[in-house]
């Protein structure tokens, strides 16, 4: 069973604390190998003892009081990477790992971890013993994505990474997918994010992250846009880095009537998209000088003729 912790004073904890530690100091040399465990063991609960304390007063469901401290201490520093450490000071629970994909799963949180921050496009390298809440909005999905997440993943007529990381975005269209949903679904295959990136260089699917038209994304998040909208294979080739570039420059937003994510309907699902301005059957290039954003329905209309394709900011 575990240690129930004592919940009183800040400044009766911060002495106890204080008191333990310079109780070792003064010990340590005299001290048998368990002896001085046992003072470290007693300076860990008074440790945490003062990290329970310091959250107890927002905390009113005491059954579940160790997950609530460690929610409130995300949604307090949203945004930062928080470390185990202090997950352990905070609530005193351990067995992270489960605790974080309970949280996800069971209520929606959209924590970010260390142990699938592998691609190379994310502005994050966390360690497996780091966490980050990307934002304070709840999932509503995530019981529904976990269930799909575990079919695919335990389908053995999906032999592949690549084609199981393919069925999760074909489930999930225009829904968030994180990496660490994509990582599970690959049952931890180190390149499943190679094999993500080659959803969109190779097959073509209009894939976004935060840095290719939707800003509202958080590292470690992607969105397929559309299934049925894949693009041409000389799209394809257009390096991530020059769709950074492009996207950033244009504001994520249709440079022809200005239609942004923040328009987006289900009765006119438009999309953002790179359109070359010297088309490519033309010789144009893939060069961030060639490109310029379009939403999907002006795009469709420069292509037929019906509009003219605005000039490149300068």
């Amino acid at each position: 069973m575990a240690r129930r912790r004592i919940v009183t004073s800040i400044d009766v904890l911060t002495n106890e604390v204080i008191a333990v530690l310079q109780k070792f100091n003064l010990e340590y040399s005299g001290l048998s190998l368990r002896e001085r465990v046992k003072l470290l063991a007693a300076a860990k609960d008074s440790f945490q003892n003062l990290g329970a304390s310091t959250l107890h007063s927002s905390i009113s469901d005491v059954r579940n009081a160790g997950i609530a401290r460690m929610v409130a201490y995300f949604v307090v520093h949203v945004g930062e990477v928080i470390t185990t450490e202090e997950l352990d000071i905070i609530s005193g629970i351990g067995d992270y790992p489960r605790r974080i994909r309970e949280l996800r799963v069971e209520s929606g949180y959209r924590i970010f971890s260390g142990a699938s921050s592998v691609d190379m496009e994310f502005k994050y390298r966390l360690r497996p013993s780091e966490y980050l809440l990307t934002t304070t909005v709840i999932d509503q999905d995530a019981k529904l994505k976990w269930t799909i997440a575990n079919g695919i993943r335990r389908n053995t007529a999906l032999s592949s990474v690549s084609a199981k990381i393919e069925s999760y975005f074909l489930a999930n269209v225009n829904r968030i997918v994180t990496t660490e949903e994509l990582a599970y679904v690959a049952n931890n295959a180190g390149d499943f994010p190679r094999r993500t990136r080659e959803l969109r260089t190779e097959q073509g699917y209009p894939i976004a992250t935060m840095f290719t038209g939707r800003p509202d994304l958080g590292p470690g998040e992607y969105v397929l846009l559309d299934a049925e909208r894949v693009a041409q294979p000389h799209d394809r080739k257009i390096t991530v880095e020059t769709q950074k570039k492009v996207y950033g420059r244009d504001n994520n937003q249709c440079q022809s009537c200005g239609w942004t994510q923040n328009d987006w309907d289900y009765d006119d699902a438009r999309i953002l998209e790179l359109h070359h301005v010297q088309l490519h059957a033309s010789r144009g290039s893939n060069d961030e000088k060639n490109l310029i954003v379009l939403c999907s329905k002006c795009h469709d209309e420069v292509h037929a003729g019906r509009l003219d394709c605005p000039k490149i900011k300068d």
